[in-house]
């Protein structure tokens, strides 16, 4: 993959595609070294997959080619390292190490996939291309989620369908998180032919109907809110003919899948069992508990061995009073909070805050379709941060690669809006061809 990825462009930008791709298959192609998969906790073992090999093959491969254009410090470089020198300060302390360096090990493979998207569109100077191969990968995603969702819907006739990833309540995030920056690409993208437009709306739907084949509840609600959004960004400050029609299409038929989905969406408003929602605030009692009897926290991965062993967390608990291994806090930062401490927690939010803000400060004049982009980008980020109060999923490798990615490719915009600043500043391109990438 270096050596092709080094001599070829266009195997360079597929098999950042199929980087994108791979995410959705998550657990399928990996190889978890000292693995411990019975163990509770988000992160089981030393993760290798074939996302960090196509991550390293298009590193070696941009040092050999583009070696004079790398970025060596990506935007916000200095402040993810300090928060990774936490994490391990935060294991090194801690009394069941071994789980934390798990999680260490996918925080470090995270970082180097952040290094590598960065610089991917800073080689290739943010061409057209170079988004298209992104986009190119999200569209992918959806219409093989579009697939085996339906199959497993209605040819296996599972009620919650789960893809190809551990539970169905992972759809919604990892779906979510490129659904309203895919519709935005879709229908406000001018370079794109009328098939490739179709084929990118049915993507985008298929998307939607996988989140909605999870019955879950907090998924159904933004999934919905992400479209609406979308729909927004697209035709404020004007829009084309094309963008009306679809805008009117996917109206009709979010009505129709509405009216058919109607009944499961009621039944799992009304009915949904108390027992779940009874366990879930349990265990977030025992991680405030945690959080407030350690300043730096249990250790990174260890809530579930922690509550386990220690009996004066499990006290209260009554739903899962029979299981021998304490599960994990469905909220994402209170299991935070218990693991990394209070400073991990602030620590944390700033990070997602600083990602989000940044994306919105520069796209909110919606000028031009990166800034659009942009806008699409930080719906994506806002909805997993909510859904983050009613799960931790973030920490799965296939979210947060997800996640990263999208990070990524946010600074890469960000530069390309600070470019046509620039360029706009010196009269290089005129006004009327501001909503186009230059050739």
């Amino acid at each position: 993959m270096a050596g092709a990825s080094a001599f070829s462009k266009k195997i360079k930008h597929l098999l950042f595609s199929l980087l994108v791709i791979s995410f959705l298959f998550g657990t399928k192609f990996s190889i978890n070294i000292l693995s411990m998969e019975y163990y509770r906790g988000p992160v089981r073992g030393y993760e290798i997959s074939l996302a960090d090999l196509i991550t390293l093959g298009l590193i070696i491969g941009m040092l050999l080619r583009n070696g004079n254009k790398i970025i060596w410090i990506p935007r916000f470089s200095g402040i993810f390292c300090l928060f990774f020198l936490y994490a391990v300060f935060n294991v090194y302390r801690s009394n069941y190490e071994v789980y934390g360096w798990f999680v260490i090990w996918q925080l470090f493979r995270m970082g180097v996939l952040y290094w590598c998207v960065v610089n991917f569109f800073a080689t290739e100077n943010y061409s057209h291309e170079s988004f298209v191969a992104i986009m190119r990968g999200y569209t992918i995603t959806g219409l093989v989620l579009l697939a085996i969702s339906f199959k497993q819907k209605y040819l296996d006739g599972i009620y919650r369908t789960w893809a190809f990833f551990d539970h169905s309540n992972t759809i919604p995030s990892f779906a979510l998180i490129i659904l309203c920056v895919l519709l935005i690409w879709g229908l406000r993208e001018e370079k794109l032919l009328g098939f490739q437009h179709l084929i990118t709306l049915i993507a985008v739907l298929g998307l939607v109907f996988a989140v909605f084949s999870t019955s879950s509840r907090t998924g159904m609600v933004t999934a919905a809110g992400s479209v609406v959004c979308a729909l927004i960004i697209i035709n404020f400050r004007g829009s084309n003919k094309r963008a009306h029609r679809a805008t009117l299409l996917i109206g009709i038929f979010m009505l129709i899948g509405s009216l058919m989905i109607l009944d499961t969406f009621i039944y799992r408003f009304l009915y949904a069992p108390e027992e779940s929602e009874e366990a879930r605030n349990e265990f977030e009692v025992a991680a405030v508990m945690m959080a407030d009897d350690h300043q730096f926290g249990v250790g990174l991965n260890q809530y579930s061995q922690v509550l386990t062993m220690e009996e004066n967390y499990r006290k209260h608990i009554k739903v899962m009073i029979n299981e021998e291994q304490g599960g994990v806090a469905h909220h994402i930062y209170l299991l935070t909070a218990a693991e990394m401490g209070y400073i991990g927690l602030y620590a944390f939010i700033f990070i997602l805050g600083l990602l989000l803000f940044s994306m919105i400060l520069f796209g909110i004049t919606m000028k031009t379709i990166e800034q659009r982009l942009l806008l699409g980008l930080a719906v994506g980020f806002l909805v997993l941060y909510a859904i983050g109060l009613y799960e931790w999923v973030l920490r799965q490798s296939p979210v947060l690669y997800q996640f990263v990615v999208a990070a990524g490719f946010g600074q890469a915009l960000i530069t390309r809006v600070i470019q046509q600043r620039k360029q706009k500043d010196n009269c290089e391109i005129p006004e009327s061809t501001s909503e186009r990438y230059p050739e």
